[in-house]
């Protein structure tokens, strides 16, 4: 298995798929920096708080990007190359191979499952990095810099990982069947924009029971991180308040504290999804 590994690591640090995608995901987060100040310096200096608040274009809003489509979407381009890249072990026949040479089905799926997640994590960190360094320049910090905020750098980047895989999790269900490429490339992001359309209702306040039941999408919960300066604020309940000018209308509490609410629903949908994966690789025919 640990020479297996390594193998498949070495296939995808040589990648070209893997490069490209990387630097064309790079490059969308600077666009859509560098597009948030354009429309920031276009509106008038009195709407300019409230429009770099809507967008979350802080140097710290940026680092914890998620995967709706008021957030970060360089992330769903992750699905797009690395399906591509492991759809190409089916076309080349190098599963096959790794059959032949005496590895078990089981050892090369969760090798698969392995270099995945890695590849999948290296994009996020690039694409959170890049938000960081040029929110920051551009937009500010956020926040002011302190241990208290570098916590909340790192335990809100790993949570939003989680939920970021959450979407690449499924791709892979769909990346272990090469007839299944266009499916493992267009589902996640179709998924992705209709749950994030479905946040964005929730988040109006339309219905309180809605409101309360999407707070456990990871799309909600991924927009509710970029939101946070304090780690404090994981253990807190989430309130959404409906204004009418200065007037509160309604506020809605949410359920649960928001890492509960993370922690809860998360894992388990990654787990299933790797294991609908395992069964699907587990009937394939290889010829």
């Amino acid at each position: 298995m640990k020479n297996l590994l390594k193998s498949d690591l070495f296939r995808a640090r040589k990648d070209k798929v893997l490069w490209i995608g990387l630097f064309v995901c790079i490059g969308l987060v600077i666009f859509q920096v560098l597009l948030s100040k354009i429309l920031v310096l276009t509106m008038a200096s009195d709407a300019e708080e409230s429009i770099s608040g809507l967008l979350a274009v802080s140097g710290m809003a940026l680092w914890s990007n998620g995967v709706s489509i008021n957030g970060n979407t360089a992330q769903l381009l992750v699905p797009i190359f690395v399906t591509i890249f492991i759809v190409k072990e089916f076309s080349d026949r190098t599963i096959r191979n790794k059959l032949i040479i005496g590895y078990s089905r089981s050892q090369i799926y969760f090798s698969i499952i392995i270099v995945h997640i890695i590849v999948s994590f290296v994009y996020v960190f690039a694409a959170s990095l890049i938000g960081l360094i040029f929110g920051s320049i551009l937009f500010g910090f956020g926040t002011t810099v302190s241990g208290e905020a570098i916590a909340m750098l790192i335990v809100g980047f790993l949570l939003q990982f989680i939920l970021s895989y959450i979407v690449l999790g499924f791709a892979i269900v769909f990346a272990i069947n090469k007839q299944s490429l266009i499916l493992g490339i267009i589902l996640p992001i179709a998924i992705a924009f209709v749950f994030s359309i479905i946040y964005l209702v929730a988040a109006m306040g339309l219905s309180d029971g809605f409101s309360k039941v999407v707070s456990f999408s990871n799309f909600y919960q991924t927009t509710e991180l970029q939101n946070m300066t304090s780690v404090s604020d994981l253990f807190v309940k989430s309130v959404i308040t409906i204004k009418d000018g200065e007037e509160t209308v309604k506020s809605i509490y949410l359920p649960l504290t928001p890492f509960a609410r993370i922690m809860l629903t998360a894992p388990i949908i990654i787990v299933l999804e790797i294991i609908i994966g395992y069964f699907r690789f587990k009937k394939i025919q290889f010829k």
